[in-house]
């Protein structure tokens, strides 16, 4: 038995009643769970005691549970934790669609009746409704700090500041293109439903540390390759007055080019080692800010990602305007 779990259900002048569990580590039941139930007198001499398995327990839960306590003047639900006044209040919200309200409630939930509470009471669409409020958050918060990230890149030592912000510091890394490859790996939703899952590049030695083999949801191989929020990738040519791509992102897209090379030369060894089909493979280029381009550069920009075959250029400003559009998908 445990002194953690030991508590007292019953007692008078001349006798207490005590229960105690068994079989839980680490805060974690097993199949030895058992529960003992024990009196004893005033004077400390044992009176009964019984031993109840986890089949009894489960059997004196499922009794309980068909009775209903009421709590804090909420009406009578059959349950055997009551829904509060604030899980009432909820389900009022969840109707309403205000998913602002739903948030603010849930940051309520201090205990565990509570959210037992909750799920109890709440009909499959309204979990639905709750699952899609908690997105929002979590779509919310990451945009806000992918914006956060791109600030501090623009405004230099990207590293050492992420290091010091508590809010980012999950993404930190000794180099700026790790920051952002933390925050793209954890945020893969940000393509929406074009990959269903992330390879491991390190199996074949011909990718760098910031490539992401994507396998996507029709079952092929892709890659992304992520570059610097900072690299520039438009240059002005004065003397045909347009612009052309930059050196950095020239560079960046050889090197996607020798990818694709790479990728049907070692087809075989990929398919053998990822278990995935390599077919016309295509690759993501995560570089670069165009959200001070001017409709020129936008044009441009536009008409380069038209004529690359197989190569799609998309700025991190892109990736929160991405983030916004699925934000919307949750408030619609």
């Amino acid at each position: 038995m445990s002194i953690a779990y030991h508590t007292e259900i019953y007692a008078t002048n001349t006798f207490r009643l005590m229960a105690n569990y068994s079989g839980i580590k680490d805060d974690v039941a097993g199949e030895e769970l058992c529960l003992h139930i024990f009196a004893f007198d005033a004077f400390g001499t044992p009176i009964f005691t019984e031993r109840l398995n986890l089949e009894n327990i489960r059997k004196l839960f499922a009794h309980l549970n068909s009775i209903s306590i009421i709590k804090e003047e909420v009406a009578k639900s059959s349950k055997f934790i009551e829904t509060t006044n604030e899980i009432s209040m909820l389900l009022d919200s969840l109707k309403e669609e205000d998913l602002g309200v739903v948030l603010n409630l849930l940051n309520k939930f201090k205990t565990e009746d509570k959210v037992i509470g909750l799920l109890d009471s709440l009909s499959d669409l309204e979990i639905e409704n709750l699952h899609g409020a908690y997105h929002h958050k979590l779509i919310q918060s990451e945009i806000s700090n992918l914006r956060s990230l791109l600030n501090y890149e623009d405004e230099g030592n990207v590293v050492e500041k992420v290091k010091g912000d508590l809010k980012l510091k999950e993404y930190s890394a000794k180099q700026p293109e790790k920051i952002f490859q933390n925050w793209i790996e954890r945020n893969l939703w940000i393509f929406g439903v074009e990959y269903i899952k992330k390879h491991d590049a390190r199996k074949i030695g011909l990718f760098s540390e910031g490539d992401l083999l994507m396998e996507s949801v029709d079952g092929y191989l892709d890659l992304i390759e992520l570059k610097r929020p900072s690299h520039n990738l438009l240059k002005f040519d004065s003397s045909h007055n347009c612009y052309y791509p930059h050196s950095d992102l020239s560079m960046v897209i050889g090197q996607s080019l020798f990818y694709l090379q790479k990728l049907e030369e070692y087809k075989l060894n990929l398919e053998r080692e990822y278990s995935i089909k390599v077919i016309m493979p295509r690759i993501k280029i995560i570089v670069g800010s165009n959200r001070h381009f001017d409709d020129a550069q936008r044009d441009c920009f536009r008409i380069l990602n038209s004529k690359l075959n197989s190569i799609q250029v998309i700025t991190y400003d892109d990736l929160v305007s991405y983030g916004y559009l699925i934000l919307k998908q949750y408030e619609n």
